[in-house]
């Protein structure tokens, strides 16, 4: 009777180590969750470390630089902690680490994804701490998600649509007009593109795929034609076609705040700043 008592016990003692993130170092962090939820979290390290852990086995980690990893992670599930919070149907999170660098990934891209605390059976905190303590794992996307030194999550909720204080929209010949904030594009994922001007001098530009703006407004079988409309009224237009086969054109991102157009192999003209409208046609 007594070594089953003291079994008992172990076993107890055990569990209540595990269900409190026993072993986990000491860590000052904190996840908030905001947005499209009913009940916001402030989470500590402590609180993730005390939740169910999952654990993602040979996961591969295509990087847009170096060379493809795989590896094993363990955190809290992504869906468990949206439970927490009271999200319901959402369309997208936006993600934002200490650094300030913040990206939005679609519901579908979140599949399967956790708040990692491990990776390869060590404390990302201690084994990793420029890429600590906490990191977003999203097993089915390129490594631009996997988000390090986690700081926030914004749920989204809001349907497709035209807000109020759109800094960019889609209009005209489209299966649903779109409009996003500044926030929202400069948060989504973005990539780098070359634009040689006439005088012959290149230079770099950061910002969002024109092409894929124009996918989440749809246009409609008939449309031909772009309009780019500028703050200031000014108007060019160019063939759709081009512009959805266009993998470096995009909406980039101005020092100043706003947009521009950056269209590589293009005319001049049509390399707008300052847009705020996109009319299909």
């Amino acid at each position: 009777m007594r070594i089953k008592v003291v079994l008992t016990m172990t076993l107890l003692l055990v569990l209540g180590l595990a269900g409190c993130g026993g072993g986990a170092p000491e860590v000052d962090w904190t996840l908030g969750v905001s947005g499209a939820v009913s009940s916001p979290l402030s989470l500590s390290y402590a609180d993730l470390a005390g939740m169910a852990q999952t654990d993602l086995k040979d996961i591969l980690m295509e990087k847009s630089l170096g060379e493809d990893t795989t590896g094993d992670w363990s955190g809290v599930a992504l869906a468990e902690i949206l439970t927490r919070a009271g999200a319901g149907e959402y369309v997208s999170i936006t993600v934002i680490a200490a650094d300030g660098y913040a990206i939005e990934i679609s519901k579908d891209e979140l599949q399967d994804a956790i708040v990692a605390l491990k990776e390869n059976g060590k404390w990302i905190a201690e084994a990793d701490p420029d890429h600590g303590p906490i990191r977003l794992v999203c097993p089915h996307t390129p490594a631009n998600r996997w988000v390090f030194q986690l700081m926030e999550l914004q749920v989204n909720a809001q349907a497709a649509g035209v807000p109020e204080n759109a800094a960019l929209k889609i209009t005209g010949n489209v299966e649903t007009q779109v409009g996003w904030t500044e926030e929202k594009i400069r948060s989504m994922d973005a990539i780098e593109a070359e634009f040689t001007n006439k005088e012959g001098v290149t230079e770099t530009y950061t910002g969002v795929r024109i092409a894929d703006l124009l996918g989440k407004a749809g246009p409609k079988a008939d449309a031909t034609t772009l309009v780019f409309v500028a703050d200031d009224g000014y108007t060019a237009e160019v063939p759709l076609a081009d512009i959805e086969g266009c993998a470096d054109c995009i909406v980039s991102f101005r020092n100043q705040g706003g947009f521009s157009i950056v269209a590589s192999g293009f005319p001049g003209s049509v390399q707008i700043k300052g847009i705020v409208e996109i009319q299909v046609r």
